[in-house]
């Protein structure tokens, strides 16, 4: 993996610590779209400083970064979260496959991780302000419905429908991996599902529990993350 990319996920989304006292958005949102939860645990990071929970896209069509924290993370750990999910997120953090409506059977998504941060500073400028990471998930978001024999199905790793979806991730195989390089030299490298054929080595999975998985986001020292790097 070169980096972990983020971008703003900007969903109106509330957290909840479990182990310590609530903390309760005072303005109902109405029914989320989606809820996440499971537990945060320390496995020898930084927790010094203001932490706080955080989605964070990577809107990598347009090589876009940036991130919007959620709430803030107090008590100690190991700590039960929920982050509910309450809107789509914005249409320009999206990676837009249709090439603004070029290619109409395509699909427009995000992808992003679940994840806490030190507060103050840019993930962008400081990796070490990733305090920690669900490394086994990934929340899409898809705007429509994806179609069959797509990038962006094949991308995604299946024909989701319309909304949010809590993926897991998982490496290439050496025959993917193989497949995946001989795609890249092709004239059209997006057809490899992935943005101008970048340096992913591993793919979306489906997750048949989808949200009413158990999530746990690790606390660990810097770059010492197993996280997903699908571009």
């Amino acid at each position: 993996m070169n980096r972990l990319p983020f971008v703003s996920a900007a969903a109106a989304s509330s957290f909840l610590l479990l182990a310590c006292d609530a903390q309760v958005d005072p303005e109902y949102r109405g029914e989320p779209l989606a809820t996440i939860q499971g537990a945060i645990v320390d496995d020898g990071g930084s927790t010094e400083g203001r932490l706080r929970t955080a989605i964070l896209n990577y809107n990598f069509l347009v090589d876009d970064f940036g991130h919007i924290d959620l709430a803030p993370v107090v008590g100690s750990f190991p700590a039960e979260f929920r982050i509910d999910l309450n809107v789509p997120p914005p249409a320009e953090t999206l990676n837009d496959f249709t090439l603004g409506g070029a290619r109409p059977s395509e699909s427009r998504f995000s992808t992003g991780y679940i994840a806490v941060l030190k507060e103050g500073l840019d993930p962008n400028v400081h990796p070490a302000s990733i305090a920690g990471l669900a490394e086994e998930y990934m929340l899409v978001y898809v705007e429509t419905d994806v179609q069959p024999g797509t990038q962006s199905e094949r991308f995604l790793g299946g024909a989701l429908s319309a909304g949010y979806h809590l993926m897991k991730w998982a490496p290439m195989t050496e025959a993917e991996l193989q497949a995946y390089d001989a795609c890249k030299a092709t004239p059209d490298p997006r057809s490899c599902g992935v943005a101008d054929g970048g340096d992913a080595d591993d793919r979306l999975v489906p997750n048949p529990e989808e949200f009413d998985s158990e999530v746990t986001i690790r606390i660990a020292p810097p770059r010492q993350f197993a996280a997903a790097n699908l571009w």
